[in-house]
């Protein structure tokens, strides 16, 4: 049966490789080679190939086409590219996800009029388990048939009077029983049942953050970031909440569920309650995962020494870190910090965030840390590198920027942003748009050597 037959690929790919070195996993003959088009390596050493070999997940070989065949066996899969390009697995950086997103939100479509409102409510709405509180989108159109608080009331009526929340239309806005006050920890005016008009989500948003949100939300979540990167052509996503709202318990089950599925690779950050859930210690990640949390990030809100020291526990138990600066006073600090942290490698580099605007005198706060730290802010961006082979559809710029530059940014170069030897075989595939304007589009995305 051949690689792309097998049901079970990813846990066989898995279990090949257990307890082997790289060097190991690279021996023998290959799964497959690809050729038949250009292959855009972002490498400065090998910046073109004819062709690429793949064993174990790893790229074994990228080169000339003779070279990539001299791995070819009976069992190798020869796939001819058909004048497609390929290029590095693309990044995408995920901004952080409103927190609001991650409630249990149920939908109630009432556009159209409905006879028994009640008895519609009933079968519509899913009430959680013992006392959660019900969250309820409700959609009316531009002329609703009934009240926001006469539906609140029906709930309350179906259910109980536990926390309930009402959002209109998808705009922030709506109401909630005195129970949602009390549990997001917002005053009610008093002898009111429940609350008229008012914007929900600032009442809702701290209660958010607070929650520890269930398995269910933060796969929910995740699904959502897999779809729309693999609908960009993305293999890698660098994710910002699930590390910001989820617990070590919660974390772990996602990875168990994402286990094997090679759909993206998910570079998680994870946020201080998460790391002392974890006493400080890099989680053991395994390959088929595909989901890691080693990135470490540390606001510089608080006091300099406290920063300096959190800093150099993390470093020492082999976190990245990624320290945050919101203003010139806390840049200060963080460029104290990074200053005595000892230099990484430069594949592993520790990553440096400024989040406002800068002069060229900030400017030179940092300019002294780009060797040894990923710096990401408006003035300190890397400058754009052309490769020649895309030079003629003019969209060198962008695919090193979600290649190359986006894996410097990030300072995850040991795992993406180049093809070459002993990566992991992640890869955009791209083809001309059927338009006729000569733009490029992606059409597959391949993860581990596999196409997805």
């Amino acid at each position: 049966m051949c690689l792309f037959c097998d049901p079970a690929t990813a846990s066989r790919l898995t279990y090949r490789a257990a307890g082997k070195t790289v060097a190991q996993r690279l021996e023998g003959p290959a799964d497959v080679i690809l050729r038949g088009g250009p292959i855009v390596t972002m490498d400065e050493l090998q910046p073109d190939a004819e062709a690429l070999s793949i064993r174990d997940g790893l790229v074994q070989f990228v080169g000339s086409l003779d070279g990539a065949m001299a791995h070819k066996a009976r069992s190798t899969r020869v796939i001819d590219l058909g004048g497609r390009t390929v290029i590095p697995g693309m990044v995408l950086d995920n901004l952080s996800k409103d927190p609001l997103e991650l409630l249990d939100w149920q939908d109630v479509d009432l556009r159209e009029p409905v006879g028994d409102l009640k008895g519609h409510l009933a079968t519509t709405l899913t009430p959680p388990l013992f006392s959660e509180p019900i969250f309820v989108r409700l959609s009316q159109g531009k002329d609703p048939h009934c009240q926001s608080r006469d539906i609140l009331m029906m709930v309350e009526d179906l259910y109980g009077p536990r926390p309930i929340a009402i959002e209109t239309e998808g705009v922030g806005r709506g109401l909630a029983n005195r129970a949602m006050y009390a549990l997001a920890g917002a005053t009610a005016d008093a002898g009111e049942r429940c609350s008229g008009a008012m914007d929900l989500a600032a009442v809702l948003r701290p209660f958010a953050m607070r929650k520890h949100h269930t398995v269910s939300s933060h796969t929910r979540m995740l699904a959502n970031s897999v779809a729309n990167a693999r609908n960009g052509g993305f293999t890698t996503v660098i994710d910002r909440a699930i590390g910001a709202h989820g617990g070590r318990v919660e974390i772990e089950a996602v990875a168990a569920l994402l286990g094997g599925r090679r759909q993206v690779r998910i570079n998680a950050v994870a946020h201080r309650r998460l790391r002392e859930e974890w006493d400080g210690r890099l989680p053991a990640a395994t390959r088929a995962e595909l989901l890691s949390v080693d990135t470490a990030l540390i606001e510089a809100g608080q006091a300099s020494d406290e920063v300096a020291k959190e800093a150099q526990l993390l470093d020492r138990a082999g976190w990245r870190l990624a320290l945050v600066a919101n203003d010139p006073g806390e840049l200060e600090n963080i460029v104290k910090t990074c200053t005595a942290l000892k230099p990484r490698p430069p594949h592993r580099r520790h990553r440096l965030e400024i989040r406002f605007p800068i002069d060229p005198s900030v400017a030179r706060l940092v300019q002294d840390l780009e060797p040894d730290f990923c710096i990401e802010s408006p003035a300190a961006a890397s400058p754009a590198e052309t490769h020649s082979s895309l030079l003629a559809c003019d969209i060198a710029q962008q695919v090193f920027a979600v290649t190359r530059g986006a894996a410097r940014r990030f300072g995850l170069e040991d795992v993406a942003g180049s093809i070459s030897t002993a990566r992991n075989a992640d890869f955009t595939l791209l083809e001309r748009a059927a338009s006729g304007t000569g733009a490029f589009q992606p059409s597959e995305t391949w993860i581990d050597g596999i196409p997805v």
